[in-house]
C-alpha cells in the first residue's frame, strides 16, 4: 500500500502532526492496510519537497519544535485525482500463491493438500477477525468507512476460501485435469 497516498488522504481530514499521522496509522489503518509508519518522516519531507504538502513549525512551552502538516491545493488536487482513479483501476493483484500454482507440477500433492489446509485455517482466522471487527462497526455511524472496507475484505476471504476449498478437493484426488479443475459461479456479473 502507498504510504503516501494514505498520509494524503489522512490530510484531507484536518491538519495534523507527525506523531498524530504515525498513531492513526498503527492503530486505526493497520487492521485495512499493509502499511508501515517506519518511513512516515521521509515520506512527509519528500511530500513537502513536491509541493503537496507544507509543513508549519510550532513551539508549546519549552518542549521541543513540532511540525503541523497540511496539504497545499496541489496536493488536495492530485489526492482527490487519485483517490478516483483507484476507485476504477483494476491492476491484479499479485499473489504468492499465484506464483506457486504456476509450478504445482513439481510438488507432491499430498505436500500440496497440507499447506493449502494451512493457508485455509489462516484465511478462517482472518475471515473470523473481521466478521468480529464487522460487528464492532456495525451502527457506529462515525466509523462508516472502515464498515465498507472490512465488508470488502469479508468477501474476498470467502472467495480466497472458496478457491482454496476447490485446490483442496482437486489434490486430494491427487491429480490436476485442467479441464475440470473448477466449475464457474452460477452469478452474473455482465449485467451492471
Amino acid at each position: 500500500m502507498d504510504l503516501r497516498l494514505i498520509i494524503m488522504g489522512l490530510l484531507m481530514k484536518e491538519p495534523a502532526h507527525g506523531y498524530d499521522l504515525k498513531q492513526t496509522l498503527e492503530k486505526e489503518l493497520s487492521p485495512f492496510f499493509q502499511v508501515s509508519a517506519t518511513p512516515l518522516y521521509y515520506t512527509l519531507k519528500k511530500l513537502e519537497q513536491e509541493g503537496m504538502v507544507a509543513s508549519l513549525s510550532t513551539v508549546s512551552g519549552k518542549r521541543p519544535k513540532k511540525h503541523v502538516y497540511s496539504l497545499t491545493a496541489k496536493g488536495m488536487e492530485e489526492i482527490k485525482e487519485t483517490l478516483l482513479k483507484n476507485i476504477s483501476y483494476l491492476q491484479r493483484p499479485f499473489f504468492n500463491l499465484d506464483v506457486s500454482l504456476y509450478f504445482l507440477n513439481f510438488l507432491d500433492p499430498q505436500d500440496v493438500v497440507k499447506t493449502l489446509r494451512e493457508r485455509m485455517k489462516e484465511i478462517r482466522k482472518l475471515k473470523f477477525l473481521l466478521s468480529r471487527q464487522k460487528k464492532e462497526l456495525t451502527n457506529n455511524s462515525t466509523r462508516k468507512r472502515e464498515h465498507i472496507i472490512t465488508t470488502h475484505n469479508i468477501r474476498f476471504a470467502e472467495a480466497e476460501m472458496d478457491f482454496v476449498k476447490d485446490l483442496i478437493d482437486t489434490f486430494s484426488k491427487g491429480e490436476l485435469d485442467e479441464k475440470n479443475v473448477f466449475t464457474e459461479r452460477k452469478e452474473n456479473y455482465d449485467r451492471w
